[in-house]
C-alpha cells in the first residue's frame, strides 16, 4: 500500500511513543503535536492522510479539532480518535466522523493490530473506488461507442456527421484536441474533415505524425510530439499551442486500405494516453472506418447524380446556344431567393434540381420554334409554351430518390402565376408550390436581363432583343408583385439583387451595366467583393 502521512495529536509520552513505533514500522510518516491548539494550526500548514487524536487532548478536544478540520479543509483526512472518557460514546465519536476509535489503553500489539486492520480496510476501499471509478468510466466510454456507432449507421452526410463524433472522442478520452484526417491517395494528401480549434488543414501524406500514421499503418501513442523527428513544430509556433502527448490511429476499410487517421491531442491531468485509450480509439476507428467509406461511395454517387443532373441541363444549351447559361443563372438566383427567405438545406436541394431542370422540356420543341430569330407567331407561341408539360413528362421518367419527388412538379410550373394566369396547369398562388413561385421569378428576370434571339415584352409593348435596362426589369418585378410573382419572393429576390447582380459582373453582365444598381444598393461590394458561390454551394 502506498505510504500515508499521519498527524498524531497526544499528550502522554507513552502512547506517543507506542503509536508512533507501530505508524514508522509499518512504512508511514508520523508528525506529532502535544495539544489541540497546535494541531488545528499544522492542518493549516500541511496535508496528512490520517489524524489520530486523543479525546481529550489539551487546549481543544479531539472532537472539535476534528469537526473544525472536517469543516475547513479541502483535502480532508480521516480521523481516528483514541480515549477512555466516559462522556462520549463509540456511537457519538463515529457520528462525528472518525473512521475508527481505539480505546485507552492499549498495547503495542493491540495498536498495531488495530491500525493494520484499518489500513488494510483503507487500502480495500480505495481500491474499490478506483475499480468503480473504471468500471463507470469504460461504461461511459462503451456507451459513447454504441451511440457513436449508431450516429454512424444512421448519417451518410459525414460532413454533418463528424463534427459530433470528434466531440464525443474528445470528451470520452478526457484530451484537449481531436482531429479527423482523411487520406486522398490520388493527391498524396492529408486533409482534415474535422480539425478542433483550427480551420481546415491540407498536408502532403508523408509529413508529420498522420502522415505517418497513414503511410505505415501502425497506431503511435507518445507522450510529446516534439521529441518525434518527424512533427513539425510550426503548426504549434503558429497557433500558440503545444502539443505533448499524442495518441493517432489509422483507420482502415473492410478490405485493408488506409482511408483515414484518427487523432487525440494532449491527454488532461496525464502524461500520456493510456493501453485502454488505444483500445478504445482503435475501436472507435473500427467504426468510423465503416461509415467513412461508406459516406465516401454515397458521395461519389452524388456527385454522379450531380453531374448527369447537369448534362441535362446542358442538352438545352447544345439545342440552343443563344440561351447558354441561363439554367445556371436560374439556380443561383433561385437558391439566393430560397437562403434569403431561410429555406432548409433539403429544401435548397430539391429547389437546385429543378432549377437545372426547368427547361429540359425545350428539347422537345421543334428547331424552326425553338431556334427562330424574331417574334413568335400564335401557333409558335403555343408550341412554345408546352415545354412545362414536356418538362414534366421528362422527369416524370427519371427515378428521383424520394426527398427529390417534388422536383417535376416544381421545375413544371416555374410559368405559372399567382393570380391564376400562367401555364400549363393555370395554378393560383395558394395551388403552386414555394419552389415554382421562386423559380418564376429567376426565370423572369434573366430573360429580362439576357440577350435572346425574340423581342422582349412589358405589357403590350413590344421591346427589342437586347438585355431591358436593369431600373426596368427590377420595375417590372415590383409592378407584376401579386399578379405575377409571389410578393414575398419578389421582395426576397430584391433585397439579395446586389449579390446576383455582383456574382455575375464582368462575366454575364458588364460592369457598366450593373454597377450602379450596385453602387446605390450596396456600395460595400465593389469595395471588399464576396467569393462566388458555386451552383451546387448550399
Amino acid at each position: 500500500m502506498k505510504s500515508k502521512s499521519f498527524l498524531i495529536i497526544e499528550n502522554d509520552p507513552a502512547f506517543l511513543k507506542i503509536m508512533s513505533v507501530v505508524v514508522t514500522a509499518l512504512g508511514h510518516t508520523v508528525e506529532t503535536v502535544d495539544n489541540g491548539n497546535d494541531a488545528l494550526k499544522r492542518l493549516q500548514e500541511n496535508t496528512f492522510d490520517i489524524i489520530i487524536s486523543d479525546i481529550s487532548a489539551s487546549e481543544t478536544d479531539g472532537l472539535s479539532i476534528m469537526k473544525k478540520a472536517l469543516n475547513s479543509i479541502s483535502l480532508q483526512p480521516d480521523f481516528i480518535i483514541t480515549g477512555y472518557s466516559s462522556d462520549y460514546s463509540y456511537d457519538k465519536i463515529i457520528g462525528g466522523g472518525a473512521k475508527d476509535f481505539i480505546r485507552k489503553p492499549f498495547t503495542v500489539d493491540e495498536f498495531n493490530i488495530k491500525i493494520e486492520r484499518y489500513l488494510n480496510g483503507k487500502a480495500l476501499k480505495e481500491k474499490n473506488d478506483e475499480l468503480q471509478k473504471a468500471q463507470t468510466n469504460l461504461n461511459n466510454r462503451l456507451s459513447t461507442l454504441i451511440e457513436v456507432a449508431y450516429d454512424l449507421t444512421s448519417e451518410l452526410d459525414y460532413k454533418r456527421l463528424f463534427p459530433l463524433i470528434i466531440g464525443k472522442v474528445t470528451t470520452v478520452m478526457n484530451a484537449e484536441r481531436s482531429s479527423l484526417y482523411v487520406i486522398d491517395w490520388r493527391t498524396q494528401e492529408l486533409w482534415t474533415e474535422v480539425a478542433e480549434g483550427v480551420e481546415q488543414i491540407r498536408v502532403p501524406i508523408d509529413q508529420g505524425i498522420c502522415g505517418h500514421v497513414a503511410m505505415t499503418g501502425v497506431i503511435l501513442n507518445v507522450s510529446d510530439a516534439w521529441e518525434l523527428p518527424f512533427f513539425n513544430q510550426d503548426f504549434d509556433i503558429k497557433n500558440q499551442f503545444r502539443t505533448k502527448s499524442v495518441l493517432c490511429v489509422p483507420i482502415i476499410n473492410r478490405i485493408g486500405e488506409k482511408i483515414g487517421v484518427l487523432q487525440v491531442i494532449n491527454k488532461i491531468g496525464q502524461d500520456r494516453f493510456s493501453r485502454d485509450d488505444e483500445v478504445f480509439l482503435k475501436g472507435l476507428a473500427s467504426q468510423v472506418a465503416v461509415s467513412l467509406e461508406n459516406s465516401l461511395l454515397h458521395e461519389e454517387i452524388k456527385l454522379s447524380f450531380d453531374s448527369s443532373i447537369m448534362t441535362l441541363s446542358t442538352i438545352v444549351d447544345a439545342r440552343h446556344p443563344f440561351t447558354a447559361g441561363h439554367s445556371e443563372r436560374v439556380t443561383v438566383y433561385a437558391l439566393m431567393i430560397a437562403k434569403q427567405m431561410g429555406l432548409d438545406d433539403e429544401e435548397l436541394e430539391v429547389l437546385k434540381y429543378a432549377a437545372l431542370l426547368h427547361d429540359i422540356g425545350k428539347i422537345g420543341i421543334r428547331d424552326d420554334v425553338l431556334l427562330k430569330n424574331g417574334q413568335f407567331t400564335d401557333e409558335e407561341r403555343r408550341e412554345m409554351n408546352t415545354h412545362p408539360l414536356k418538362t414534366k413528362s421528362i422527369l416524370d421518367k427519371f427515378h428521383f430518390p424520394s426527398k427529390l419527388k417534388e422536383v417535376p412538379d416544381i421545375a413544371a410550373h416555374h410559368h405559372e402565376k399567382v393570380n391564376g394566369k400562367g401555364y400549363p396547369d393555370g395554378l393560383t398562388g395558394d395551388e403552386m408550390h414555394l419552389g415554382s413561385k421562386i423559380l418564376a421569378v429567376a426565370d423572369v428576370f434573366d430573360a429580362l436581363t439576357s440577350k435572346r434571339d425574340y423581342p422582349k415584352y412589358d405589357a403590350k409593348e413590344i421591346m427589342s432583343c437586347d438585355p431591358m435596362p436593369l431600373e426596368r426589369a427590377i420595375a417590372i418585378l415590383e409592378k407584376d408583385s401579386g399578379s405575377h410573382f409571389d410578393p414575398d419572393v419578389a421582395r426576397a429576390f430584391l433585397s439579395c439583387l446586389p449579390q446576383a447582380l455582383f456574382h455575375y459582373r464582368g462575366s454575364h453582365f458588364s460592369a457598366e451595366y450593373v454597377d450602379k444598381t450596385i453602387q446605390t444598393l450596396a456600395p460595400a461590394l465593389l469595395i471588399t467583393p464576396e467569393v462566388k458561390i458555386s451552383v451546387f454551394s448550399h
